[in-house]
């Protein structure tokens, strides 16, 4: 008696084992296609027409949002370039800095202006309306990076909707994030993590 139930605990323990195997070779198989897809959810990607502005969005260290609203601008998409920032130490305005930038790519210092206080997507979105509305402009080209691109294209019309808003993210280039396998790389571990996680305190009405 105490065989056969050696014998029907080891069948159960293999067949427990055979299940386990067969789910993790599914989720080997699968999970890779399904984070994929997820991280490029994020990315939104307009065609883009001509606009009365092209805005580069702040927290860029390496300023490829500016270099890419000015690219915007030479190429006759927008008529004014809009750079973000924030105080500093010493009195520093890293939108003075950008400022800067965006003139040595060409463009001409009275078609550049910089919001002061943009500590976050939000404010970003209601000081750019308020912009909007004193010079009587319709619509606004967004400038961002790819992973960020969909969160605030939704927080600008949001809070804008009487203006005409689109998404022109900085390509998704190597070292740069990238959703392939962004599970892989600590960088774009933490990125897309803590995107995901801005989606919801966005949709709950947070403050980024």
């Amino acid at each position: 008696m105490k065989q056969i139930f050696s014998l029907r605990r080891r069948v159960g323990w293999g067949r427990w084992l055979l299940l386990s195997a067969a789910g993790l070779m599914v989720l080997y198989l699968v999970a890779p296609p399904v984070l994929t897809a997820f991280a490029r959810w994020l990315i939104r990607q307009d065609a883009l027409a001509q606009a009365d502005v092209v805005m580069a969005l702040g927290g860029d260290a390496r300023s490829l949002r500016e270099r890419e609203a000015a690219e915007f601008y030479r190429r006759g998409l927008a008529r004014k370039v809009i750079v973000s920032g924030v105080p500093y130490a010493w009195g520093i305005h890293t939108g003075d800095t950008l400022k800067q930038y965006v003139l040595s790519l060409g463009v001409p210092e009275p078609d550049i202006l910089v919001l002061r206080e943009s500590w976050n997507t939000r404010r970003e979105a209601i000081d750019l309306a308020e912009l909007m509305r004193q010079h009587k402009w319709k619509s606004a080209i967004l400038v961002t990076s790819p992973f960020h691109s969909r969160r605030a294209l939704y927080t600008f019309r949001r809070l804008a909707g009487e203006f005409t808003f689109s998404s022109a993210p900085v390509p998704a280039r190597p070292p740069e994030w990238q959703p392939e396998r962004w599970w892989t790389r600590r960088g774009d571990a933490e990125r897309t993590v803590r995107e995901f996680l801005a989606w919801g305190n966005t949709l709950v009405g947070g403050f980024q």
